[in-house]
């Protein structure tokens, strides 16, 4: 099948509702189109993009390595049928940081088992969060059908592992100044989460930040 535009400037023209258009191109041969929606309003109206952020006091974030973490993970279990499309992660200073800030990445560990009860290994202990997590659609209840565990606090046999840097950071020294702007990438899926996964936002030095993390991903058929 053959499909032309015609060359034209789409702001020298408007058209009636209800009219027959040509597609239209630019000079140099490409389809000009516009977005109707949000790029992340189709996955949301369908009910599979989902929200986790601690608590608004915050958390004192550890560094990867510790096998204590606090900070903010999402678990994926095994068998849930469905991967993770990181979308988007930000970070907010709840408390100035005295001893040191930090440079923030992402971290995983996979084989975590189906199941966060018990011991399934190399999970041991686990906080979850509950009152600051949910769907993108304003007004369902709790977490909608995600599958994910959203956690604060987590217990592990073997840490995590370090993934790659985010695109923001804070240094490594002392802040005595709380940070005026929210600090966020906009991952886009280049982050995918498989089943039997865990994945944190999480601090690549030791650090005495006291932060509110945020996690957003859609859920789609692994």
């Amino acid at each position: 099948m053959l499909f032309q535009g015609i060359a034209s400037n789409p702001m020298m023209t408007k058209n009636t509702p209800g009219s027959t258009v040509n597609a239209i191109a630019g000079e140099n041969g490409d389809m000009v189109v516009s977005q109707l929606h949000g790029k992340y309003y189709n996955a949301n109206a369908a009910g599979k993009l989902y929200y986790a952020s601690n608590a608004a006091a915050g958390a004192a974030f550890t560094i990867f390595s510790n096998t204590s973490f606090v900070g903010l993970a999402l678990f994926n279990p095994a068998g849930s049928g469905k991967k993770l499309e990181i979308v988007r992660a930000s970070m907010g200073m709840a408390a100035n940081a005295a001893t040191a800030a930090s440079a923030w990445g992402y971290c995983w560990q996979t084989g975590v088992g189906a199941s966060l009860v018990g011991t399934a290994a190399p999970i041991s202990g686990s906080t979850a969060i509950t009152a600051t997590r949910g769907s993108g659609i304003c007004g369902v209840a709790g977490q909608g059908d995600s599958v994910v565990t959203a956690l604060s606090a987590v217990t592990l046999s073997a840490a995590l592992a370090w993934g790659r840097n985010a695109n923001f950071g804070t240094g490594t020294g002392a802040i005595t100044t709380a940070w005026g702007v929210m600090l966020y990438e906009d991952l886009e899926g280049t982050i995918i989460v498989p089943p039997g996964t865990l994945f944190a936002l999480t601090s690549a030095i030791l650090s005495g930040v006291t932060g509110v993390g945020s996690l957003i991903w859609a859920e789609l058929p692994s």
